[in-house]
């Protein structure tokens, strides 16, 4: 597979994301202005592996497997999560204070999903070009997805804070940086601790511990999305439409069934 391959498995995951949030809106955001929060959020990038770089020395990376698993959950849940997460906030923080098209609650999560995915672009580069396609296509399934959720938590506490005058709005302003850094951590955690496992049970228990964060992360993403649209009365995001037309079933009840045929008459 040529370069095209590689150049559709580093950009297309987000931008299909982002275009699926972006769709769902009543007034669609000016495609020019979402380009700059993608733009904002892959330079997030930088202050992010800046901090990273400066705390890396102070994280073990040798030592028993029960030293490893405590220096995988400092690295994930005070370095990993709560930076990205905090860079990725304070830029589109900056951005949206000069936005006037930032007007609607549905907004704060438009553009928190598109610094997300600008900054999960960059990260998705790297890995493709290290590690090949089979990489990209995991990643476009898990990672970029991931960073996309984490977004959709930022926006949708963002959004709540516009509504909540005082000490109410800065608690949620609080979670928004808090919460997808915990998320982010506990998404991070398992897969960072492979290492210190060394195979075996231990290792099949952290792979379905991370698959079961990432299924309940969703699912936490799709209840409060979910909710949005309907106060908003928008449509639901296309990966929803199946929750959407399993509870459609539910309220029409199960289909009649054709009745028996009479059974014929005896001489």
């Amino acid at each position: 597979m040529g370069p095209a391959a590689y150049v559709a498995l580093s950009f297309g995951p987000a931008l299909i994301l982002v275009h699926a949030v972006w769709s769902r809106d009543r007034r669609r955001e000016p495609v020019g202005n979402l380009s700059v929060y993608l733009l904002v959020g892959a330079l997030s990038v930088l202050p992010a592996a800046l901090v990273e770089y400066l705390l890396h020395p102070l994280i073990p990376d040798r030592g028993s497997p029960p030293v490893l698993l405590l220096a995988s959950a400092i690295s994930a849940f005070l370095g990993i999560g709560p930076v990205e997460e905090g860079c990725k906030l304070l830029a589109l923080r900056e951005r949206a204070r000069r936005d006037p098209h930032l007007d609607e609650p549905f907004d704060w999560l438009v553009y928190a999903v598109a610094v997300s995915l600008g900054f999960a672009t960059v990260e998705n580069c790297g890995y493709v070009a290290l590690g090949g396609l089979s990489v990209g296509l995991m990643r476009a399934f898990t990672a970029v997805p991931g960073h996309a959720l984490h977004g959709t938590l930022m926006g949708w506490r963002l959004a709540r804070a516009e509504g909540r005058p005082g000490g109410a709005g800065a608690r949620e302003r609080r979670l928004a940086w808090i919460e997808p850094s915990l998320w982010h951590a506990a998404y991070d955690f398992p897969l960072l601790a492979l290492p210190a496992a060394g195979g075996g049970d231990a290792a099949t228990l952290l792979v379905l511990s991370w698959a079961g964060i990432f299924g309940a992360e969703w699912v936490v993403c799709a209840r409060r999305l979910r909710r949005m649209c309907a106060d908003q009365h928008l449509p639901p995001p296309p990966l929803l439409l199946s929750d959407r037309l399993a509870r459609r079933r539910r309220s029409r009840g199960p289909e009649p069934r054709p009745p028996l045929p009479s059974p014929r008459a005896q001489p």
